[in-house]
């Protein structure tokens, strides 16, 4: 299984989004735009995805860019 369940946001069925998307792991999310990742996943799709994956995606993007570690202020994810 993929790296990616370890972002409380992300379940199965997302991380198989976000795999067949480009980014198979927590690393392939670093430094990536959000919305950018989201229009991956629907080309990849070839449908316009649900707009509620793209707050997972911005909350894995930043899961990454912190290294899986809360900003200061920030209660979840």
């Amino acid at each position: 299984m993929t790296d990616l369940t370890k972002i409380s946001v992300i379940g199965k069925n997302m991380a198989q989004h976000l795999t067949h998307a480009g980014y198979p792991d927590i690393v392939s999310l670093k430094g990536q735009d959000p919305d950018e990742v989201y229009a991956n996943d629907c080309f990849a799709r070839g449908v316009q995805v649900d707009r509620g994956a793209l707050r997972r995606y911005r909350s894995a993007a930043r899961y990454a860019d912190h290294d899986g570690n809360l900003p200061e202020g920030k209660t979840n994810w």
